[in-house]
């Protein structure tokens, strides 16, 4: 009796052992597994963090919800929030959500665009794109490509797209950015393989929430924490697809702060001091302002309280409220 149970447990923990085994490999061949717990974190269910204000503006807006633009790649809707309030075409500000390139939704602004079309009187249209590691970069700089160019084509009065802002948060924020670089500089373009469907001129403003703007820095800089460097290896490995992502020339090609020229337009950009991308931001306040260009920047480097990752749409704390109100100001003087 001892001998069948001893063989019992044995054959349970080669089971255990085999796939602890299987799933080690599963982690060292292919960013998918660790990508997918990732996205985890960023799918959750989207929370109104100040409802009196969001109740307030929604009052004031109209909003057209899974919009499809073509696309050579999934995830291809958009939302459109519009005030209600205009009869003339309103400037536009195309949203780019976050989600650490693997996973995220447009619905993650909601609250931020209902509120920001009310109170500047812009449209917001809140994109999807295809997430890595199925879509890799460049495709996701594309996706912004493509419904720029479907929203041309499909001539709705109500939109001005010659009053265009370009913004983002996280992941968002760099590929908005890198797709207004691509817009205001014909050689990178072509070096990225993006059409210049814009006019510079028509791009008033670039936003930048928490946006890895000088993404080439994950390659150099120390990360602190077993997280950081988990998620710091799965989102640049699934983004650039290969693991030895550091001496990729793709990584280096996405630095936005390499890019930019006198041609860049007006720029926010905003970080927090923890988990978070602000060294990045900081690199790119200061090339934006060497090229003499309006650059507004929040950022809380010489603070001891944590203002983390995404710190901005939770209005529920001083910091967001305060770059919610520079960003209103923003848009409401280039617009």
């Amino acid at each position: 009796m001892k001998k069948k149970i001893m063989k019992i447990v044995l054959w349970v923990l080669g089971i255990i052992l085999g796939l602890t085994l299987v799933a080690f490999i599963a982690f060292q061949v292919s960013p998918k597994p660790s990508a997918m717990l990732i996205a985890r974190a960023f799918n959750g269910e989207v929370k109104i963090s100040d409802q009196k204000s969001f109740d307030r503006a929604a009052k004031n807006v109209t909003v057209s919800l899974d919009k499809t633009y073509q696309s050579k790649f999934k995830d291809n809707t958009y939302d459109v929030y519009y005030p209600k309030a205009s009869k003339d075409p309103v400037p536009v500000l195309l949203w780019v959500h976050g989600g650490g390139y693997v996973g995220g939704d447009k619905e993650g602004a909601k609250e931020f665009a209902t509120r920001i079309a009310s109170d500047a009187q812009v449209a917001v249209v809140s994109m999807n794109y295809q997430v890595a590691p199925s879509s890799q970069y460049p495709n996701q700089v594309v996706q912004v490509e493509e419904l720029i160019s479907a929203l041309k084509k499909q001539h709705d009065k109500r939109l001005d797209l010659s009053n265009l802002f370009l913004g983002g948060d996280s992941a968002g924020g760099q590929i908005a950015l890198q797709f207004a670089a691509t817009q205001t500089n014909p050689s990178y373009a072509k070096q990225v393989g993006i059409s210049q469907v814009l006019d510079a001129k028509t791009i008033k403003g670039a936003i930048s929430y928490c946006g890895p703007v000088d993404i080439k820095q994950m390659a150099d800089q120390a990360i602190d924490g077993k997280a950081m460097k988990f998620f710091i290896k799965t989102v640049a490995w699934s983004l650039i697809g290969t693991k030895n992502w550091q001496k990729d020339p793709k990584l280096f090609e996405a630095s936005v702060v390499d890019h930019v020229t006198t041609a860049f337009p007006p720029t926010y950009i905003t970080d927090g001091n923890a988990y978070s991308f602000q060294d990045q931001g900081l690199a790119l306040v200061s090339k934006l302002t060497s090229l003499n260009l309006p650059v507004t920047g929040l950022f809380y480097k010489d603070q001891k309280k944590q203002i983390t990752h995404e710190y901005q749409f939770n209005y529920a704390i001083d910091e967001s409220k305060a770059c919610y109100e520079q960003t209103l100001q923003f848009v409401r003087q280039y617009k």
